[in-house]
């Protein structure tokens, strides 16, 4: 669809090249937090990446200043008050869709790696958290402020991702972590230059684009499978991992 002066710029960028699909948050003037809108289209993308044979890697990422502030303010609070119609979450369940689109991160069967340009806080926090692979600019920063407001926030997926103490810490304290500090506790795996970044992510999207065929699908499968499995339990999941991917690579290891 063709575009004149006066249309608002899509909310969402996707650009795809050689099986690396880029999604890029484009709220910028709001810090690309989540509303109705983006949320929505955030969510369609995703679910038609996952319909993609040809897909090998994704890369999310952020415009402008910031890689998601969360949920957009003004419209949760009219989710707080009742009025469901326009923003970021389910009309029928209530449920906040950046849940959604954090479980459909999680499950789709490529490598998701996202790129921090900037803050990533609250919801976007859980986006981040979602990732199979997390590359921060030195300028990001990542909290969590919700429990300071009697809301849970990202209890879930940060704890999953740092373990129970450090998230404890960060939603009783209500810290702000620079880049560096969320390195060291494995809430980011890399730390670039800001103008370094871009290349960085498009580098991993090709390095992880090079990967067999459905083997990181299978991975990543199993991976929610043992999470909390018991150990005799998972080692049979993992086993029965082994064959399927031998199977499916015509016999190589």
């Amino acid at each position: 669809m063709e575009t004149t002066p006066h249309d608002p710029p899509p909310v969402l960028l996707s650009a795809c090249d050689a099986g690396v699909l880029t999604l890029t948050l484009n709220r910028p003037d709001h810090r690309n937090a989540l509303d109705h809108v983006l949320a929505r289209r955030l969510l369609d993308a995703l679910a038609e990446a996952a319909a993609d044979p040809t897909l090998k890697v994704l890369v999310l990422t952020g415009a402008g200043t910031a890689f998601c502030a969360g949920d957009d303010l003004a419209a949760t609070a009219r989710w707080r008050a009742g009025e469901y119609a326009d923003t970021p979450a389910d009309p029928r369940t209530h449920e906040h869709l950046y849940l959604s689109v954090c479980r459909s991160l999680l499950t789709l069967p490529v490598p998701v790696v996202i790129a921090a340009n900037g803050p990533a806080i609250g919801a976007g926090l859980s986006l981040l958290c979602a990732a199979d692979h997390r590359i921060a600019s030195r300028d990001a920063v990542f909290g969590t402020p919700a429990l300071r407001h009697g809301h849970l926030g990202d209890a879930a997926l940060l704890t999953r991702a740092v373990g129970p103490t450090h998230a404890t810490r960060l939603h009783l304290t209500g810290a702000t972590l620079d880049a560096e500090e969320a390195t060291r506790i494995g809430l980011v795996d890399r730390v670039v230059a800001p103008d370094e970044l871009p290349a960085a992510a498009a580098a991993t999207g090709a390095e992880l684009a090079a990967l067999p065929p459905g083997a990181f699908a299978l991975f990543k499968r199993l991976r929610e499978q043992v999470l909390h499995a018991p150990t005799d339990v998972a080692l049979l999941l993992q086993d029965r991992g082994h064959h399927e991917s031998h199977r499916l690579h015509g016999g190589r290891p």
